[in-house]
């Protein structure tokens, strides 16, 4: 009986799974196409190239070097944050949440803008300096990607790492306290292996979203020195318009990121709920002042670059107020604002069509692999990570390139699939843990009072679903509206995002209508957020 169960389960998540798996082989399958061309010559070169190699050393070094600084960073935080309760730690843990609906685009704006030579920092520090010249010079520097990848993930080890340490029951320290060990001792004996899981799954997803990170290498590194696989190969398509090379590259690193996600899935160990959410300790005093120091500290690094976008919105680089870049929103004047309103509207529907069909499938995925307690199917349903979003791109156009088409809504539907491609792994690893606190009992008396199976998982199953299931939308959502590298690589102009107009007007420097389509933006992050945050706990896996 359990094993028809199982296989019930197996067949609502089929129409998924191959979704998942036609999607991820399509752009794989051309992209293979076009390196073999030329009995492969293009293959040959960049395997033999040495340059290659430095790309790899490079990206693995910068993602690395992101992942331990975001996670190191978090610990000793989320050590004070999970162990005391004091006035608005919850706000600081839910600003910390907002990470995961904080499109990538915003963090490069937010970066130009704050910490920019011209910036509002160095105006800031020369006004009350008396200094003629910036004092804070980042910017197209390695300095600038590692520092916007911890402000990006950082967050994201945080609230993951409290959460665990919140929930774990704090009887084994006491025990080890009572034999006479120290604090430090029993941290690192007795608490720290328990947090290994959590702190190895924060490290993999950081360190996954760096490998394959694109806007933030291509504008703040600024030189061709720190790149990656992701520019480098979508220099090769738009720049060097070399398309079997850079196809070439994409099979390399499709490679070398396919044996990372094996072993770091492999690495992953599964906790066990042997939580408890446990009283946390009031802050008085010089615990209470910590408290407070470590919020600003939070605070003053978080905080700056979004708002300096609303800010620039509204002002200009001379501090004089103006609704010019507003005005030029809502008339659709002449220049790359005629098409704001069209991005405004192709972001959010795209986000709302995609994340939808995400949430939809991604949910009968996470219950058959938690019936059947499967490693294969969160596995499976992970391969498209293996891959980069701009090598999707670049695989969805040569498909586009092989059809005679002049119809813009067969462009929509390519960039449509691209995004759900990115995103339904994504919306699988956030409901997968949801599904695996749901009891078997409840199934069990279900079909003991004879509810069909069907029945039991509408009526039982999905409703406990749904906190994990609107917080899967929220991530969903919000990565396929911040999305940037397949659509770049893949719309050719065709399909315009708000992201991708936000790209352009950074490049040609106009940073108040850049600003004004980022507060837009930012404000469809804040608002899918909150859809999101009845579904904040356990919100990835």
């Amino acid at each position: 009986m359990k094993r028809n169960r199982a296989a019930y389960y197996t067949m609502k998540a089929l129409p998924g799974i191959l979704i998942l798996i036609v999607l991820f082989l399509i752009p794989l399958f051309f992209t293979f196409s076009y390196a073999f061309h030329d009995n492969g010559k293009a293959l040959v070169e960049v395997f033999s190239d040495r340059y290659t190699y430095r790309l790899l050393a490079f990206t693995l070094e910068e993602a690395l070097l992101s992942a331990i600084l975001s996670v190191l960073i978090a610990i000793p935080l989320s050590s004070f944050f999970a162990k005391y309760t004091f006035p608005f730690r919850r706000a600081v843990l839910t600003l910390a949440g907002l990470s995961f609906t904080i499109p990538t685009i915003l963090v490069v704006l937010g970066f130009v803008i704050w910490y920019g030579n011209n910036g509002l920092l160095n105006a800031f520090l020369m006004k009350i300096t008396g200094r003629e010249y910036g004092i804070v010079k980042i910017l197209y520097s390695f300095k600038a990607i590692i520092l916007a990848h911890v402000y990006l993930n950082f967050p994201i080890a945080f609230l993951l790492i409290t959460n665990a340490w919140t929930e774990l029951t704090d009887t084994p320290e006491k025990a080890a306290y009572t034999l006479g060990s120290s604090r430090m001792r029993t941290f690192i004996s007795v608490t720290l292996p328990r947090l290994i899981p959590s702190i190895l799954s924060a490290f993999i997803i950081i360190f996954l979203f760096c490998f394959s990170s694109f806007s933030i290498i291509l504008v703040l590194g600024g030189n061709p020195a720190y790149s990656t696989f992701e520019t480098e190969i979508y220099r090769r398509v738009n720049i060097n318009v070399n398309r079997e090379n850079a196809a070439a590259l994409s099979i390399f690193a499709f490679f070398i990121t396919s044996v990372l996600l094996i072993i770091t899935s492999r690495g992953r160990k599964a906790e066990k709920a042997e939580r408890k959410e446990k009283e946390l300790e009031k802050a008085k005093g010089k615990k209470l002042a910590i408290a407070v120091l470590l919020m600003l500290l939070i605070l003053l690094f978080i905080l700056p670059p979004m708002l300096s976008i609303i800010y620039r919105a509204f002002f200009t680089k001379a501090g004089d107020f103006t609704l010019k870049a507003w005005e030029d929103i809502g008339k659709g004047s002449t220049g790359i604002m005629s098409t704001a309103m069209s991005g405004i509207i192709n972001s959010f529907l795209i986000a709302l069509i995609s994340s939808l069909l995400a949430v939809f499938l991604g949910s009968r995925i996470a219950l058959a692999s938690a019936k059947r307690n499967s490693w294969f199917m969160p596995v499976l349903s992970s391969l498209p990570m293996a891959t980069g979003s701009v090598t999707l791109g670049l695989g969805f156009s040569f498909l586009a390139a092989t059809v005679d088409h002049d119809s813009i809504y067969f462009s929509y539907l390519l960039v449509i699939a691209a995004h759900l491609t990115i995103i339904l792994p994504f919306a699988v690893r956030t409901i997968t843990p949801g599904a695996k606190t749901i009891p078997d009992s409840l199934a069990a008396a279900a079909y003991t009072l004879g509810v069909s199976a069907g029945k039991t998982m509408r009526k039982v199953e999905k409703p406990l679903l749904g906190p994990y299931k609107r917080k899967a939308f929220a991530f969903a959502f919000a990565l396929s509206l911040g999305e940037v590298n397949a659509t770049l690589t893949l719309s050719d102009g065709h399909v315009s995002t708000l992201p991708i107009l936000i790209y352009r007007m950074i490049n040609t420097y106009n940073y108040q209508g850049a600003a004004a389509l980022g507060t837009l933006l930012l404000l469809e992050a804040l608002i899918v957020f909150a859809i999101g945050e009845g579904g904040r706990k356990h919100a990835i896996s």
